[in-house]
């Protein structure tokens, strides 16, 4: 079984990781002030959910390939949250920016 995580921070090719890459030992490589500045931003966008929304929530079936799912369930473990969980603040986070950027809600 191979590791989730190559403990060399070079990748195959040789070069370095991208500094945002996840380390799974380590976790993100955020400067504090930005980590606390997206955990804010993230804190408005699911207290604007919850206005909108009502509590429950529907089940549907998205398909991802197994790389992406790997990579999801390893970001949702370094923020110790479900990776579901983590899918679904992701597309509430974007939907906000898409909609910000269409007009749709002011800012």
């Amino acid at each position: 079984m191979r590791p989730l995580h190559d403990p060399d921070p070079r990748h195959r090719s040789g070069h370095l990781r991208h500094p945002r890459e996840v380390d799974p030992v380590k976790g993100l490589s955020l400067d504090p002030d930005e980590f606390f500045e997206q955990e804010a931003r993230r804190e408005k966008i699911l207290r604007m959910q919850d206005k909108v929304r009502p509590g429950r929530t529907t089940p549907i079936a998205v398909r991802f390939d197994r790389f992406t799912l790997k990579r999801l369930r390893v970001l949702a473990a370094l923020r110790n949250t479900g990776y579901q969980t983590l899918l679904k603040e992701f597309v509430v986070e974007r939907l906000y920016e898409e909609e910000k950027r269409e007009g749709i809600i002011d800012a």
